[in-house]
C-alpha cells in the first residue's frame, strides 16, 4: 500500500490499519478517579471487528475498563472504543466497537479529581438549600449528584447562579463560593448530575489548587498500587488472551 494512501475516515478500522502500516502511534485517553491519563499505543493487529494495541505505559493500563478514547489527526473526531481484553504482563489490549463521538474533544483547563473520602456540598439557590455528594472538583468546576432536587424546591437550570458551602478535608473548608449551573443531566429517575462552574476568590483558588495537586499525587499512587495488585501474582482470571 502506498504511503500516500489515505483511508476513508468514516471507517475507523481502516484508519487504524493505515496507522499501523505507517508505524504511527495513537493517543489513548481514559480517566482514573477523574484524573485524565494519556499514553501512546501502537497498532499490532487489525481484525474485522477489533484491533490489538501495545501500550507505552503498562502501569496506566491497570486503570483501563469499559470505554476508552483514541486520538489521531486522521480521525475527524475522537473515537470511543470498548476494552475487550487486556494483558498487563505484555502491555497488550484489544479494543472493539469503535465509534466517532458527536462532540469535539476539549482539553480540560484545570486538573479534576475525585475526593478521597465522601464529600458533600450544600447548594444555596433562592433561599433554599440542598445537600449533595461531590463527584469531582477542579479549581473552576464541580460535578454534583443531586437527589430529587425538584421535590425539594430546587429548580436547577443552566445559567442559574447559586452559592456553595463544602468541606474537602478538615482543613479545606469553603463557604459561600459563587457558582453557575453549566448543565444538568438526568441520572436514573430520581437524580440529576450537575456541572457547576466555580468562581472562587484568589485565596480560595490557591487553596483548591493545593488540595487538587495533593489529591492527584494520591490518585497516581493508588494507580501504582492497583497495578501491583493486578499484575502480581497473576491469576487465571486475569488471562484474557
Amino acid at each position: 500500500m502506498s504511503s500516500n494512501y489515505l483511508p476513508n475516515a468514516g471507517d475507523v478500522l481502516s484508519v487504524i490499519k493505515h496507522l499501523g502500516q505507517q508505524n504511527a502511534a495513537l493517543e489513548l485517553t481514559n480517566s482514573f478517579k477523574e484524573v485524565v491519563l494519556k499514553q501512546d499505543v501502537n497498532v499490532l493487529e487489525v481484525n474485522p471487528d477489533n484491533a490489538t494495541f501495545r501500550a507505552s505505559n503498562i502501569e496506566m493500563c491497570a486503570a483501563l475498563e469499559d470505554d476508552v478514547y483514541l486520538h489521531n489527526q486522521l480521525f475527524p473526531k475522537p473515537v470511543m472504543a470498548h476494552l475487550k481484553g487486556i494483558s498487563l504482563n505484555d502491555g497488550m489490549l484489544i479494543l472493539s466497537d469503535f465509534t466517532y463521538k458527536d462532540t469535539e474533544w476539549k482539553e480540560r483547563k484545570h486538573e479534576r479529581v475525585q475526593p478521597k473520602n465522601p464529600s458533600y456540598v450544600t447548594l444555596h439557590l433562592k433561599k433554599k438549600a440542598l445537600r449533595a455528594p461531590i463527584e469531582n472538583i477542579s479549581i473552576s468546576g464541580m460535578g454534583v449528584l443531586a437527589y430529587k432536587p425538584v421535590e425539594k424546591g430546587m429548580n436547577f437550570q443552566p445559567g442559574s447562579t447559586l452559592h456553595l458551602d463544602f468541606k474537602l478535608t478538615p482543613n479545606d473548608e469553603y463557604t459561600g463560593i459563587k457558582g453557575t449551573i453549566i448543565y444538568q443531566r438526568p441520572v436514573g429517575s430520581c437524580s440529576v448530575k450537575l456541572g457547576i462552574q466555580l468562581f472562587p476568590k484568589a485565596s480560595e483558588a490557591q487553596s483548591l489548587e493545593k488540595y487538587i495537586e495533593k489529591r492527584k499525587r494520591e490518585i497516581l499512587g493508588e494507580l501504582a498500587l492497583l497495578f501491583l495488585e493486578t499484575s502480581w501474582p497473576r491469576g487465571v482470571e486475569h488471562l484474557y488472551f
